[in-house]
């Protein structure tokens, strides 16, 4: 059954929250891609890279902005996004929302809330990584108006690779430009 968008509020997350959110990093990671998107060794190579929590903070620090995604007032999720390019570039670094709330629309509306900001920054373009073997994001984000730029394979750790599509949601029609002037995956956001 959808959740109406009125069951679905945000919440900024903080500092004191990192290792909640490492946390459920974790826990959603496991749930979700292994072992049709990542197998155990890749997760225990990317996870560290992307949900330690003194990344997470020096992320923060650096103006990334974590909000958590809730759903009747029980964290469900969380986001995080990121001026880029000078205001013209939203990045969409992370979207993780636990598996027993997926396919009830609460991603399509942490989706909207994204479009949202971006536009309330001028940001022309939305872009996100997401990994070549998650076949449910890809749809979630295609439905929500993304479309495949480019796939990229970007050296990770210990013989490892991500392989991920780059997607793009354009606020303006003009701003159907390449994304990154160079190629392979950013720190993770």
């Amino acid at each position: 059954m959808p959740t109406s968008s009125r069951d679905v509020t945000f919440e900024p997350a903080g500092l004191d929250d990192v290792a909640a959110i490492a946390a459920m990093a974790d826990a959603i990671s496991r749930q979700h891609y292994v072992p049709d998107v990542l197998s155990e060794a890749q997760l225990a190579c990317f996870g560290p890279l992307a949900y330690a929590p003194e990344v997470l903070s020096a992320q923060m620090r650096e103006n990334v902005c974590f909000e958590w995604i809730l759903r009747s007032g029980r964290r469900v999720g969380f986001l995080a996004y990121a001026v880029r390019d000078e205001g013209e570039r939203l990045n969409l670094g992370k979207l993780y929302l636990e598996p027993s709330c997926h396919g009830l629309g609460i991603g399509q509306v942490a989706l909207r809330r994204v479009q949202t900001i971006a536009e309330q920054l001028g940001a022309g373009q939305i872009y996100l990584y997401v990994f070549r073997k998650n076949l449910s994001a890809i749809r979630a984000y295609q439905r929500a108006g993304f479309i495949i730029d480019r796939a990229e394979s970007t050296p990770c750790a210990n013989g490892f690779c991500f392989d991920d599509y780059v997607m793009v949601y354009c606020l303006e029609p003009d701003s159907r430009r390449p994304l990154l002037e160079e190629s392979g995956r950013p720190e993770p956001p």
